[in-house]
Protein backbone atom coordinates (compact mmCIF):
# COMPACT_ATOMS: atom_id res chain seq x y z
CA UNK A 1 0.00 0.00 0.00
CA UNK A 2 2.76 2.43 1.00
CA UNK A 3 4.76 1.52 -2.10
CA UNK A 4 1.74 2.19 -4.31
CA UNK A 5 1.17 5.55 -2.61
CA UNK A 6 4.80 6.57 -3.01
CA UNK A 7 4.75 5.51 -6.67
CA UNK A 8 1.61 7.59 -7.28
CA UNK A 9 3.14 10.63 -5.54
CA UNK A 10 6.34 10.24 -7.57
CA UNK A 11 4.41 10.12 -10.85
CA UNK A 12 2.46 13.26 -9.85
CA UNK A 13 5.74 15.01 -9.02
CA UNK A 14 7.23 13.99 -12.36
CA UNK A 15 4.23 15.47 -14.17
CA UNK A 16 4.28 18.71 -12.18
CA UNK A 17 8.01 19.14 -12.75
CA UNK A 18 7.69 19.06 -16.53
CA UNK A 19 4.62 21.27 -17.13
CA UNK A 20 4.46 25.05 -16.66
CA UNK A 21 1.14 26.91 -16.51
CA UNK A 22 0.65 30.13 -18.52
CA UNK A 23 0.13 33.09 -16.18
CA UNK A 24 -2.38 32.31 -13.44
CA UNK A 25 -4.24 29.67 -15.50
CA UNK A 26 -6.18 27.92 -14.16
CA UNK A 27 -7.51 29.81 -11.17
CA UNK A 28 -10.93 28.17 -11.00
CA UNK A 29 -12.72 24.94 -11.94
CA UNK A 30 -12.40 23.49 -15.45
CA UNK A 31 -15.50 21.99 -17.06
CA UNK A 32 -15.28 19.04 -19.46
CA UNK A 33 -18.36 18.44 -21.63
CA UNK A 34 -18.89 14.80 -22.62
CA UNK A 35 -21.38 14.18 -25.41
CA UNK A 36 -21.98 10.60 -24.25
CA UNK A 37 -23.66 8.85 -21.32
CA UNK A 38 -21.85 8.03 -18.09
CA UNK A 39 -19.89 4.80 -18.03
CA UNK A 40 -18.80 4.81 -21.69
CA UNK A 41 -15.26 5.12 -23.03
CA UNK A 42 -15.53 8.90 -23.49
CA UNK A 43 -16.81 9.37 -19.95
CA UNK A 44 -14.13 7.10 -18.46
CA UNK A 45 -11.42 8.96 -20.39
CA UNK A 46 -12.71 12.33 -19.17
CA UNK A 47 -12.86 11.17 -15.56
CA UNK A 48 -9.50 9.37 -15.34
CA UNK A 49 -7.53 12.08 -17.15
CA UNK A 50 -9.60 14.87 -15.59
CA UNK A 51 -8.96 13.60 -12.08
CA UNK A 52 -5.22 13.71 -12.59
CA UNK A 53 -5.39 17.08 -14.36
CA UNK A 54 -7.23 18.44 -11.33
CA UNK A 55 -4.50 17.12 -9.04
CA UNK A 56 -1.86 18.72 -11.24
CA UNK A 57 -3.39 22.20 -11.44
CA UNK A 58 -4.95 22.21 -7.95
CA UNK A 59 -8.39 23.05 -9.34
CA UNK A 60 -11.54 20.92 -9.70
CA UNK A 61 -12.14 19.33 -13.11
CA UNK A 62 -15.89 18.81 -13.43
CA UNK A 63 -17.20 16.30 -15.98
CA UNK A 64 -20.58 17.23 -17.44
CA UNK A 65 -22.43 14.58 -19.48
CA UNK A 66 -24.59 16.07 -22.24
CA UNK A 67 -25.74 13.02 -24.18
CA UNK A 68 -28.40 13.33 -26.87
CA UNK A 69 -28.68 14.47 -30.43
CA UNK A 70 -25.80 12.24 -31.45
CA UNK A 71 -23.35 14.62 -29.82
CA UNK A 72 -24.45 17.57 -31.95
CA UNK A 73 -25.93 19.56 -29.06
CA UNK A 74 -22.92 19.05 -26.78
CA UNK A 75 -20.56 20.31 -29.46
CA UNK A 76 -22.79 23.34 -30.03
CA UNK A 77 -22.57 24.06 -26.31
CA UNK A 78 -18.77 23.79 -26.49
CA UNK A 79 -18.55 25.97 -29.60
CA UNK A 80 -20.51 28.73 -27.86
CA UNK A 81 -18.48 28.63 -24.63
CA UNK A 82 -16.05 31.41 -23.75
CA UNK A 83 -12.67 30.40 -25.27
CA UNK A 84 -10.65 30.87 -22.09
CA UNK A 85 -9.60 27.30 -21.30
CA UNK A 86 -12.22 26.74 -18.62
CA UNK A 87 -14.62 24.80 -20.85
CA UNK A 88 -13.25 21.77 -22.68
CA UNK A 89 -14.91 18.92 -24.50
CA UNK A 90 -14.19 15.30 -25.21
CA UNK A 91 -13.25 14.95 -28.87
CA UNK A 92 -13.94 11.66 -30.62
CA UNK A 93 -13.93 10.37 -34.15
CA UNK A 94 -17.62 9.73 -33.49
CA UNK A 95 -17.88 13.51 -34.00
CA UNK A 96 -16.47 13.00 -37.49
CA UNK A 97 -19.41 10.81 -38.49
CA UNK A 98 -21.83 13.74 -38.25
CA UNK A 99 -20.56 15.80 -41.23
CA UNK A 100 -20.60 12.52 -43.17
CA UNK A 101 -24.27 11.83 -42.44
CA UNK A 102 -26.00 15.15 -41.75
CA UNK A 103 -26.70 17.97 -44.21
CA UNK A 104 -26.81 20.86 -41.74
CA UNK A 105 -24.80 21.16 -38.53
CA UNK A 106 -24.57 24.12 -36.12
CA UNK A 107 -20.77 23.77 -35.98
CA UNK A 108 -17.81 23.07 -38.26
CA UNK A 109 -15.05 20.73 -37.07
CA UNK A 110 -12.42 22.62 -39.05
CA UNK A 111 -13.46 26.13 -37.99
CA UNK A 112 -15.11 26.09 -34.57
CA UNK A 113 -12.71 24.17 -32.30
CA UNK A 114 -9.16 24.29 -30.98
CA UNK A 115 -7.73 20.79 -30.77
CA UNK A 116 -5.73 19.83 -27.68
CA UNK A 117 -4.81 16.15 -27.69
CA UNK A 118 -5.81 12.58 -28.41
CA UNK A 119 -5.68 10.68 -25.13
CA UNK A 120 -6.70 7.07 -25.84
CA UNK A 121 -7.41 4.51 -28.50
CA UNK A 122 -10.70 2.78 -27.71
CA UNK A 123 -10.86 -0.65 -29.31
CA UNK A 124 -14.26 -1.64 -30.71
CA UNK A 125 -15.51 -5.21 -30.28
CA UNK A 126 -18.41 -7.18 -31.76
CA UNK A 127 -20.08 -9.24 -29.04
CA UNK A 128 -23.05 -11.56 -28.90
CA UNK A 129 -25.33 -12.97 -26.23
CA UNK A 130 -24.15 -16.61 -26.04
CA UNK A 131 -27.68 -17.85 -25.25
CA UNK A 132 -29.08 -16.27 -28.42
CA UNK A 133 -26.17 -16.54 -30.85
CA UNK A 134 -24.73 -20.07 -31.24
CA UNK A 135 -21.88 -19.01 -33.57
CA UNK A 136 -18.46 -18.94 -31.93
CA UNK A 137 -16.37 -17.35 -34.68
CA UNK A 138 -16.79 -14.40 -36.98
CA UNK A 139 -16.71 -16.79 -39.93
CA UNK A 140 -19.68 -18.76 -38.53
CA UNK A 141 -21.55 -15.58 -37.65
CA UNK A 142 -21.00 -14.09 -41.11
CA UNK A 143 -22.23 -17.26 -42.81
CA UNK A 144 -25.37 -17.32 -40.66
CA UNK A 145 -26.22 -13.67 -41.33
CA UNK A 146 -25.72 -14.14 -45.05
CA UNK A 147 -28.03 -17.18 -45.05
CA UNK A 148 -30.67 -15.68 -42.73
CA UNK A 149 -31.16 -12.01 -43.66
CA UNK A 150 -32.49 -10.09 -40.69
CA UNK A 151 -32.24 -13.12 -38.41
CA UNK A 152 -30.24 -11.15 -35.85
CA UNK A 153 -30.47 -7.69 -34.32
CA UNK A 154 -27.41 -5.68 -33.41
CA UNK A 155 -27.10 -2.72 -31.13
CA UNK A 156 -24.74 0.24 -31.47
CA UNK A 157 -23.85 3.13 -29.23
CA UNK A 158 -25.91 5.57 -31.28
CA UNK A 159 -27.11 6.57 -34.72
CA UNK A 160 -24.12 7.33 -36.97
CA UNK A 161 -21.75 6.46 -34.11
CA UNK A 162 -18.30 5.02 -34.73
CA UNK A 163 -19.73 1.70 -33.59
CA UNK A 164 -22.49 1.77 -36.20
CA UNK A 165 -19.96 2.74 -38.86
CA UNK A 166 -17.74 -0.19 -37.90
CA UNK A 167 -20.63 -2.67 -38.08
CA UNK A 168 -22.01 -1.26 -41.32
CA UNK A 169 -18.55 -1.32 -42.86
CA UNK A 170 -18.33 -5.02 -41.92
CA UNK A 171 -21.83 -5.73 -43.28
CA UNK A 172 -21.21 -3.82 -46.48
CA UNK A 173 -18.03 -5.75 -47.18
CA UNK A 174 -19.37 -9.21 -46.34
CA UNK A 175 -23.05 -9.04 -47.28
CA UNK A 176 -24.03 -10.00 -43.73
CA UNK A 177 -27.49 -8.70 -42.78
CA UNK A 178 -28.66 -7.69 -39.30
CA UNK A 179 -31.23 -5.19 -38.05
CA UNK A 180 -29.70 -2.11 -36.42
CA UNK A 181 -30.98 -1.00 -32.99
CA UNK A 182 -29.30 2.28 -31.93
CA UNK A 183 -28.91 3.25 -28.27
CA UNK A 184 -27.90 6.48 -26.56
CA UNK A 185 -24.42 5.34 -25.60
CA UNK A 186 -22.47 2.11 -25.16
CA UNK A 187 -23.35 2.03 -21.46
CA UNK A 188 -27.02 1.74 -22.49
CA UNK A 189 -26.49 -0.83 -25.25
CA UNK A 190 -24.37 -3.17 -23.10
CA UNK A 191 -27.11 -4.32 -20.68
CA UNK A 192 -29.46 -4.83 -23.63
CA UNK A 193 -27.22 -7.45 -25.22
CA UNK A 194 -26.46 -8.95 -21.80
CA UNK A 195 -30.16 -9.45 -21.12
CA UNK A 196 -30.88 -10.80 -24.60
CA UNK A 197 -33.03 -7.89 -25.74
CA UNK A 198 -30.72 -7.77 -28.76
CA UNK A 199 -28.54 -10.52 -30.19
CA UNK A 200 -25.33 -8.67 -31.01
CA UNK A 201 -23.70 -5.34 -30.25
CA UNK A 202 -20.76 -3.36 -31.53
CA UNK A 203 -19.35 -1.74 -28.40
CA UNK A 204 -16.28 -0.06 -27.01
CA UNK A 205 -14.16 -2.78 -25.43
CA UNK A 206 -14.15 -0.76 -22.21
CA UNK A 207 -17.89 -1.43 -21.83
CA UNK A 208 -17.78 -5.12 -22.73
CA UNK A 209 -14.47 -6.28 -21.24
CA UNK A 210 -15.66 -7.46 -17.82
CA UNK A 211 -18.54 -9.41 -19.38
CA UNK A 212 -16.28 -11.03 -21.96
CA UNK A 213 -13.91 -12.10 -19.17
CA UNK A 214 -16.85 -13.50 -17.18
CA UNK A 215 -18.22 -15.45 -20.16
CA UNK A 216 -21.46 -13.47 -20.20
CA UNK A 217 -20.75 -12.09 -23.69
CA UNK A 218 -18.97 -13.83 -26.53
CA UNK A 219 -16.47 -11.67 -28.42
CA UNK A 220 -16.27 -12.31 -32.17
CA UNK A 221 -13.49 -9.85 -32.88
CA UNK A 222 -11.99 -6.40 -32.42
CA UNK A 223 -11.92 -3.89 -35.27
CA UNK A 224 -8.41 -2.57 -34.56
CA UNK A 225 -5.38 -3.52 -36.65
CA UNK A 226 -4.03 -5.78 -33.90
CA UNK A 227 -5.43 -7.54 -30.87
CA UNK A 228 -5.94 -5.53 -27.70
CA UNK A 229 -3.54 -6.05 -24.82
CA UNK A 230 -6.59 -5.91 -22.54
CA UNK A 231 -8.16 -8.96 -24.25
CA UNK A 232 -5.42 -10.75 -26.23
CA UNK A 233 -7.59 -13.82 -26.64
CA UNK A 234 -10.01 -11.92 -28.92
CA UNK A 235 -8.89 -11.93 -32.58
CA UNK A 236 -8.95 -8.92 -34.84
CA UNK A 237 -11.51 -8.92 -37.66
CA UNK A 238 -8.65 -9.10 -40.15
CA UNK A 239 -7.57 -12.42 -38.55
CA UNK A 240 -11.01 -14.00 -38.89
CA UNK A 241 -10.42 -15.87 -42.13
CA UNK A 242 -13.29 -14.04 -43.84
CA UNK A 243 -11.68 -13.03 -47.18
CA UNK A 244 -13.41 -9.64 -47.34
CA UNK A 245 -11.93 -8.64 -43.96
CA UNK A 246 -8.21 -9.23 -44.53
CA UNK A 247 -7.49 -5.47 -44.42
CA UNK A 248 -10.43 -4.46 -42.20
CA UNK A 249 -9.60 -1.78 -39.62
CA UNK A 250 -11.91 0.70 -37.89
CA UNK A 251 -10.28 2.73 -35.15
CA UNK A 252 -11.93 4.73 -32.38
CA UNK A 253 -10.24 7.40 -30.28
CA UNK A 254 -11.01 9.97 -27.60
CA UNK A 255 -9.26 13.18 -26.68
CA UNK A 256 -9.84 16.81 -25.74
CA UNK A 257 -10.67 20.01 -27.57
CA UNK A 258 -11.89 23.53 -26.77
CA UNK A 259 -13.74 26.40 -28.46
CA UNK A 260 -11.91 28.08 -31.32
CA UNK A 261 -9.90 31.04 -30.13
CA UNK A 262 -8.70 29.45 -26.90
CA UNK A 263 -5.23 30.99 -26.31
CA UNK A 264 -2.38 28.94 -27.75
CA UNK A 265 -0.39 28.94 -24.46
CA UNK A 266 -3.40 27.37 -22.71
CA UNK A 267 -3.79 24.75 -25.45
CA UNK A 268 -0.08 23.92 -25.26
CA UNK A 269 -0.19 23.71 -21.46
CA UNK A 270 -3.17 21.36 -21.52
CA UNK A 271 -1.63 19.19 -24.24
CA UNK A 272 1.64 18.92 -22.33
CA UNK A 273 -0.25 18.13 -19.13
CA UNK A 274 -2.24 15.36 -20.82
CA UNK A 275 0.91 13.89 -22.35
CA UNK A 276 2.59 13.72 -18.95
CA UNK A 277 -0.54 12.34 -17.26
CA UNK A 278 -0.80 9.51 -19.78
CA UNK A 279 2.88 8.67 -19.21
CA UNK A 280 2.22 8.00 -15.51
CA UNK A 281 2.23 4.23 -14.92
CA UNK A 282 -0.79 4.34 -12.62
CA UNK A 283 -2.90 6.21 -15.19
CA UNK A 284 -1.88 3.88 -18.03
CA UNK A 285 -2.75 0.86 -15.87
CA UNK A 286 -6.17 2.25 -14.97
CA UNK A 287 -6.97 2.90 -18.62
CA UNK A 288 -5.79 -0.54 -19.76
CA UNK A 289 -7.79 -2.23 -17.02
CA UNK A 290 -10.95 -0.99 -18.74
CA UNK A 291 -9.83 -1.69 -22.30
CA UNK A 292 -8.44 1.74 -23.25
CA UNK A 293 -4.92 2.28 -24.55
CA UNK A 294 -3.02 5.52 -23.82
CA UNK A 295 -2.23 7.06 -27.21
CA UNK A 296 -1.14 10.69 -27.01
CA UNK A 297 -1.15 12.96 -30.04
CA UNK A 298 -0.69 16.74 -29.89
CA UNK A 299 -2.91 19.59 -31.13
CA UNK A 300 -2.06 19.61 -34.84
CA UNK A 301 -1.99 15.80 -35.13
CA UNK A 302 -5.39 15.63 -33.41
CA UNK A 303 -6.85 18.18 -35.81
CA UNK A 304 -5.48 16.30 -38.82
CA UNK A 305 -6.83 13.01 -37.58
CA UNK A 306 -10.31 14.42 -36.97
CA UNK A 307 -10.54 16.00 -40.41
CA UNK A 308 -9.08 12.89 -42.03
CA UNK A 309 -11.76 10.81 -40.31
CA UNK A 310 -14.45 13.10 -41.74
CA UNK A 311 -13.21 12.23 -45.23
CA UNK A 312 -12.98 8.50 -44.44
CA UNK A 313 -16.44 8.33 -42.87
CA UNK A 314 -17.93 10.26 -45.78
CA UNK A 315 -16.71 7.55 -48.15
CA UNK A 316 -18.11 4.79 -45.91
CA UNK A 317 -21.44 6.61 -45.50
CA UNK A 318 -21.83 6.95 -49.26
CA UNK A 319 -20.95 3.31 -49.92
CA UNK A 320 -23.07 1.85 -47.12
CA UNK A 321 -25.83 4.50 -47.39
CA UNK A 322 -25.61 5.50 -43.74
CA UNK A 323 -27.68 8.55 -42.77
CA UNK A 324 -28.38 10.11 -39.41
CA UNK A 325 -32.03 9.63 -38.48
Amino acid sequence: MLASFLSLCLSCTEVAAQVRAPGDYPNRAIRVIVSFTTGGAADVTARIVGERLGDLVHQPVVVENRAGGGGVLALELLRNAVPDGYTLGIASNSNATKPATMVRLPWDLARDFSYIAIAVDATLVLVGNPDRVPARSLTELTSYMRAHPGGYTYGSCGVASTQQFAMEKYRFRTGAIATHIPYKGCAVATPEVLSGQIDLAMLALSNALQYIKAGKLHAFGVTSFARSGSAPEVPAFRESGVPELTDFVQDAWYGFFAPAGTPAPVIDFLASSIRQILAAREVAARLRDVGLEPAFAGPEATRRRMLGDVESFSRIAAAARIKAE
